[in-house]
């Protein structure tokens, strides 16, 4: 049944986001055949990764409903991951099954015991360093919920959430620092928050991680 159920991610992957690419660009009148062969191609990388590591049980409804989502509603979010994560996360790691098997994800682990994916943890679309953490997966199912707004919504928090924190610490920031009241200028996280200083408020304060770190993994 493992066997079956790698052999179908690999085609799926690879045939299913080309075809409705294909599909929808005819209908517009025309046909990506180049995006689509290119798509193809990065998710077939993808789904032998996938595959390798046993993330989608297709032995379950459940298993096909998360393959299903991430290749259609969610595709960007599984393209993103799989151009950016996919790669990028070899530098410091290793695709885990043991973190990847039947979750629907890829998960590498990485390979030192300090730095990158240890004390920070990372989640691209449906490709993470460092395992589930306090709330990695709930950004995988942040992502599945929203599907194609996920990415600019994020993005959009992250410019939201510079220019009050640069805001704040030029009108603001600054003064309350010179008159003693502050210790620092800018906003600063939670103690909680993986990431500290004058990024670590921009980055906690979007919403897509204020809710993860309010919840914690699904």
């Amino acid at each position: 049944m493992k066997a079956i159920s790698a052999l179908f991610t690999v085609l799926l992957c690879a045939l299913v986001p080309a075809g409705l690419l294909l599909a929808v660009t005819a209908a517009l009148g025309s046909p990506a055949t180049t995006w689509a062969l290119v798509l193809a191609i990065v998710m077939l990388a993808y789904g032998i990764v996938a595959a390798w590591v046993g993330a989608y049980d297709l032995g379950s409804p459940l298993g096909w409903l998360v393959l299903v989502v991430d290749l259609t509603w969610s595709l960007p979010n599984t393209v993103f991951g799989a151009v950016t994560g996919l790669w990028l996360y070899a530098i410091w790691g290793n695709p885990s099954k043991g973190n990847s098997g039947g979750r629907g994800w890829i998960s590498y682990s990485p390979r030192s015991a300090t730095g990158f994916g240890n004390d920070v943890l990372q989640t691209l679309g449906t490709v993470n360093l460092g395992g589930s953490g306090q709330h990695e997966r709930m950004h995988l199912l942040q992502a599945r919920i929203f599907g194609p707004l996920y990415l600019p919504i994020f993005g959009l928090s992250y410019v939201v959430t510079f220019l009050i924190q640069c805001l704040f610490t030029l009108v603001l920031g600054l003064a309350l620092k010179a008159a003693g009241v502050r210790t620092s200028a800018h906003l600063n996280p939670p103690a909680s928050s993986a990431v500290s200083g004058f990024f670590g408020w921009i980055y906690h304060s979007t919403p897509f991680e204020e809710w993860a770190y309010a919840s914690g993994n699904p």
